[in-house]
Order: C-alpha cells, then structure tokens, then sequence
C-alpha cells in the first residue's frame, strides 16, 4: 500500500512539474509554425550564452528537471517543453532576451540569447562568388556589417552590392590584401600669382569650401576651408583633396594654355603596394669637399624636381599615401669660394606629408611661395629695337614676381594588360607612305597600309569599319594599288570606324 502512494505522489509530482514549466513559459506558438529544430545545447553552467537566427529553434538540455522557466521578452523567444530537463527554443524575432530556468534544487540557469536576422542566402551568394575571399555577414536590424578580406579592390565594391540588394544599410569593413600596383600621376607646376591677381582671379576662392586647407606653422586652425583663409595673409602650406571633377582641372589647364602656369614635371610613377618610390627630373653639378692631407674632391648633388613617396593599400580599398616633393634650384647668388673656387648655392622647396584617399582623387598641395625680381621692357615696335638710339624709345623696369608652387598628385590602381587589351601597333601604323602616283598626281600625304606577306593590318571596307583578313596579294607598287582581302574580324573589339580615305 505504501509502495503504491509512493508511486501515484512521484506521477503527480511530475505532472505538476510539467504544468508549471508549460504555464510559466507562456508557450504562444501552434503546432502548424513551429520552427524546424537546428541544434542541441547542453547547459552546464549557471550562466550560459546562445546566438540564433530568427525562424531557428533550439533544444537546450539542462543538468536536472525544470520547475520553472521565464522569458524577459516574449516576443523574441518562445520556450516550449519537451521533456522534464529539456525545452525547445524558437527565435521569433531579432533582438536579446533572457530564459531564467529554475531546478529542482533551486538552481538558477540564466541564458543569455541573442537572435540575428537571417544572412545565409547572402552569405551562400558571396561565398559562391568569392570563394577566394574569407568574408563573414552579420546582420543589425536593417543594415548588415561585412568584413573579412579580399583579394581585389574590385571586390569590395561588388560585394557592397550584392548587399545593398538584402538591407538597406551596408557597413563595410571589407580589407584589401595581397599585392597591389599603384600608378601615381603627378603635375609639378608654378603658377604666378602677381598675373592671376592682374587677371582678377583668386585662387584661394575658385574651390568654395569643397577645398579643406591647414598650415604647416599651425597659424590656420585645422577644418578651416579656403573661404576663411582670405583674411589670412600669413599661410605657409595649404593642401586638399579633391575628386576628379571637371572644374578643377579645368582650370589648371587653362592656365598652362595661357601661360599662366610653367609645368616643371609631369611624371606617372608605378610601384608595388608599400614600397618606396621616387622620380627625379633635374640634374647633378659638381661641389667641391674637403678630402684629407690639404686635398679636394668633387661630389655631385641632385638639382630640379625630385618626389618620393610611399602608397599603401588600406581596407575598403583606400590608399594611405605619403608625398615627399622637393623642387631645388641652383643659385649663384648663394654661392660660396672655397680654394679660390666657386661654388653655387641651392634654392629648394620641399613638402612631406600624408594623406588617406580614394583611388582616383587628386591631392593638391600648394601654398609654397617664392618671390622673384623680374626685369620687363616694353618701347615702340622697331624703333625700340635699333642699337644705341633703341635706348630712348623704350622703358625698363623690375617687377616682383610671386610665384607659387602646386602639385597635384592622382592614385589609381594599375594591372598589367591582357593580351586582347594591347592596342594593335603604334603611331602610324594605320598609315603609311605614299608612292609616287599617289604623291604627285593625287596629292595623297598618307595613305592605308597594304597587307603584309601573312596577316593583314586594319583595311577599311566600304561601310567605313576596320577588317583584318589575310592578303590575297602583294602590293603593286608599279601601279599604285593595293589590293586586299579583306575577312570580318573575330574579335569584335578590333571592329572600329574609320574616316573614309579617297582612294582611286
């Protein structure tokens, strides 16, 4: 008889168990939507964690039966029980909760949830894609944060659209690995500013406030823009950076058209990703040193336009770029005697700065004056111009002339040329020398080539396109006529038109 209560008092202590977990755990989800269970997590602690995606569910075993089990929010979890130390957990909906599980023995399970929006269709799609790449999807309520590395610049702006087509927002801490070639293009020029301001042209004004600006003697306070530097009079170095817009260069270009701008170098510089590269347009001259026992010697030291500067990759595909320009002189005004020798002086002017950009912005550096006297005449037309009595029909005067130095200098990435991309000969290769029939009788200064003994160059055909064909015979160079035949190009990026070339 005591053996049977004992029986009957341990089945209703179990059924009372299992209806106060039900109740407690507030169980909302029907037996039609339940989530497909994905996992089972075995807790083994007091205080324990879980990540999920929402629409997953999750067993979670606990060391001992369950009397109670709380959620902190409902609408992202849902627990039901399966078992008397088991329950499953579906993720409703993104966001953090708390299950608090109670045990027999009244021991408190805390298990910290995090659920996150679902990412495996677009991390399958960029892992198909990408497969060289390591990149990893975590989803944040509307936007999503991808990071890992690749291999390519071009890469990170196509990933970043893959995603742009699941969330709206894209956080992109994408890193560019590998080795990389940087093509650096870069303008050395003078620009006057005693004809600019002659001409009413402020060079400081010309940008608005798209051109940030900062001095190298901290007189300027950092973020000021062009527009605030009119007051000030005391600038040493100003740089910005700027896109590739048209109004820009536009206006460099107009001043090198009206000679308002002397071009001093004009160099495009190739090098690997971190590695030190330099160009220098000048010369060398002698110096004469000291050389021990009351002897001389001769070095020679660099003059003109000379730039070192260092590029590195950086992730989302900027480049940390470091520019050392040095435009030196030489100057005989400065020069020294040394052993009853001459030796000249150096006039020089040097930048060393560092800047993060985008491949293909510019940046501009300027703000590097230099004052110099220049000597004008102007008189009558001939007359001025006559020996001795010249003298009194035209005038001579100095000027102070302020010119400014600008430097302008372009990142991009470069890649060697497939074999389709090499541009078919050089200059002149479409043309070729006329005979004599054609010189003299026509007035033809170049005519199309003729086919050579196996392939044939660009001919044009009569719908004025480019064909290349084998050809069906020499060139008749008795005749003036040259004969081919002409097929249809395999490759239609060869096909290009041409102007129409009179040829009778």
């Amino acid at each position: 008889m005591g053996r049977g209560l004992n029986s009957l008092n341990g089945i209703l202590r179990a059924c009372a168990v299992m209806g106060i977990l039900c109740v407690s755990a507030r169980l909302s989800a029907g037996e039609g939507d339940k989530p497909i269970p994905t996992g089972r997590m075995t807790v083994t602690k007091q205080q324990e964690s879980l990540r999920m995606i929402v629409s997953t569910s999750q067993y979670l075993t606990f060391p001992q039966p369950i009397v109670t089990a709380t959620i902190n929010n409902p609408t992202v979890l849902n627990v039901q029980a399966t078992q008397k130390n088991e329950v499953l957990v579906s993720a409703l909906a993104t966001g953090v909760t708390q299950i608090d599980a109670k045990g027999l023995d009244e021991t408190i399970y805390n298990v910290q949830v995090v659920v996150t929006g679902d990412a495996r269709e677009l991390q399958s799609i960029l892992d198909q894609h990408f497969p060289t790449a390591t990149l990893s999807v975590q989803p944040i309520r509307d936007a999503v944060i991808i990071s890992g590395q690749v291999t390519s610049d071009e890469h990170v702006e196509q990933v970043v659209t893959i995603a742009e087509e699941f969330y709206q927002r894209v956080i992109n801490k994408i890193e560019v690995i590998g080795v990389h070639t940087i093509m650096l293009q870069t303008q050395v020029m003078e620009v006057s500013r005693t004809k600019l301001r002659q001409l009413g042209i402020d060079w400081s004004m010309s940008f608005g406030d798209d051109f940030v600006t900062t001095s190298a003697s901290g007189l300027i306070a950092p973020g000021a823009t062009t527009g605030a530097l009119l007051n000030a009079g005391n600038e040493t170095f100003k740089f910005g950076v700027v896109d590739s817009g048209n109004q820009f260069f536009g206006l460099v270009r107009s001043l090198r058209q009206n000679n308002l701008a002397k071009v001093l170098a004009d160099p495009t510089v190739v090098a690997i990703d971190g590695r030190p590269a330099s160009f220098n347009s000048g010369g060398e001259f002698p110096i004469i040193v000291p050389a021990g026992l009351g002897q001389v010697g001769i070095e020679f030291r660099e003059f003109g336009t000379r730039l070192d500067f260092v590029a590195k990759v950086r992730g989302d595909g900027r480049i940390w770029l470091e520019v050392r320009p040095t435009i030196s002189e030489i100057d005989p005004g400065r020069s020294v005697t040394i052993a009853g020798t001459s030796v000249p002086g150096i006039r020089s002017r040097f930048v060393d700065t560092a800047v993060e950009m985008r491949a293909g912005q510019t940046l501009a550096l300027a703000g590097l004056l230099q004052v110099r006297t220049e000597a004008e005449s102007s008189g009558l037309l001939g007359l001025s111009d006559l020996p001795y009595l010249g003298a009194l029909f035209r005038t001579n005067r100095e000027v102070q002339n302020e010119v400014e130095l600008l430097i302008l200098v372009t990142p991009n990435f470069a890649a060697p040329m497939d074999c389709h991309e090499v541009p078919m000969g050089g200059p002149g290769f479409n043309s070729d020398s006329p005979v004599d029939k054609e010189l003299y009788l026509k007035g033809y200064i170049e005519v199309p080539p003729a086919c050579g003994p196996e392939i044939c160059p660009p001919t044009q055909s009569q719908s004025g396109t480019v064909l290349y064909g084998q050809a069906s015979s020499p060139t008749d160079t008795s005749s003036g006529v040259r004969q081919a035949s002409p097929v249809q190009a395999t490759n239609a990026s060869y096909a290009r038109p041409l102007p129409p070339v009179p040829r009778q």
